[in-house]
């Protein structure tokens, strides 16, 4: 488990899955170190489901973005990940932003929106 004022990243065996639960705003090494914990979490349990809550998420700032694009989601899709998961409120501020996500994602996972955890097939 790796946890910061800013996200919790835990490995939740009854799904395989690395949860990444975000608390507040942050930026790049506070959002980079959480995330980077949890792609070690997934080499090491071999987990397949990345799951990110969203409920207390944020919009990221330009840079941040450019690297999960360009640096992490790389690592991801050569990882024994399979699925992203998004627990997200239909009426989020962050909808657009995870819809967008949500499409470039597809090409690689298999990509779904919850409402909460237990709504995770």
């Amino acid at each position: 488990m790796f946890e910061t004022e800013f996200c919790k990243i835990e490995y939740l065996e009854n799904h395989n899955a690395v949860f990444c639960q975000w608390k507040k705003f942050c930026s790049f090494e506070n959002y980079r170190l959480p995330l980077e914990s949890g792609l070690e979490l997934i080499n090491e349990k071999e987990a397949t489901l990345w799951i990110t809550d969203t409920t207390n998420g944020f919009e990221s700032v330009p840079e941040d973005t450019q690297w999960l694009i360009e640096t992490f989601m790389p690592k991801v899709i050569g990882s024994s990940c399979k699925t992203i998961t998004f627990i997200i409120k239909e009426d989020s501020p962050l909808k657009e932003e995870i819809e967008q996500q949500e499409k470039a994602l597809s090409k690689f996972f298999n990509v779904q929106k919850v409402d909460r955890l237990n709504g995770i097939r």
